[in-house]
């Protein structure tokens, strides 16, 4: 999805198949199974994920470990799209954001021009929105948080990257 972040893509085998196997194209995510990795639930329960309902989940994350791109309950074609650098069909985009925000601004203006309708939730007026993207993003008040279909989230991600989510819906 982009140079400068890793990804991993996290299953339970005692439930899936590794979803990197035998995909097409390759995938450049390394895959953590929560079955035999104690750490990596630990992991994804501090981001609100359940072993049981959310996986397979892909994580993009930089270097320092922030979470920038979170997907849930994805299928092996999912991941692969993600994973090349293909986004995926917004459908419902809901945007959490602030009205001080420079990034959120930057962030409506490539949905506006990329003519993507989206709904807009202020985490500064509604604490239930700000609860769920503290949880979502390992207890950050990140704005903007871009949730797709309630599968996919994005958190403050930079113009170009935000371009290449979008290239799902094309």
């Amino acid at each position: 999805m982009n140079d400068s972040l890793a990804a991993w893509v996290y299953f339970d085998s005692r439930r899936q198949t590794d979803p990197a196997s035998g995909a097409q194209p390759p995938l450049f995510a390394k895959a953590v199974d929560v079955a035999t990795d104690p750490e990596a639930a630990e992991h994804l329960l501090r981001l609100g994920i359940s072993s049981e309902r959310d996986l397979p989940a892909l994580a993009f994350a930089e270097p320092g470990g922030k979470v920038r791109i979170l997907g849930l309950r994805l299928t092996p074609e999912e991941i692969a799209r993600l994973t090349a650098g293909r986004g995926l069909p917004a459908g419902r985009l809901v945007v959490y954001s602030s009205s001080w925000c420079p990034d959120c601004r930057n962030a409506k203006r490539v949905l506006h021009d990329a003519d993507t309708s989206f709904e807009e939730v202020d985490i500064d007026q509604d604490p239930d929105a700000e609860a769920l993207v503290l949880e979502r993003s390992g207890g950050r008040r990140v704005v903007p948080t871009l949730r797709f279909n309630d599968r996919l989230w994005a958190f403050n991600p930079a113009p170009p990257l935000l371009r290449r989510l979008l290239a799902g819906g094309a």
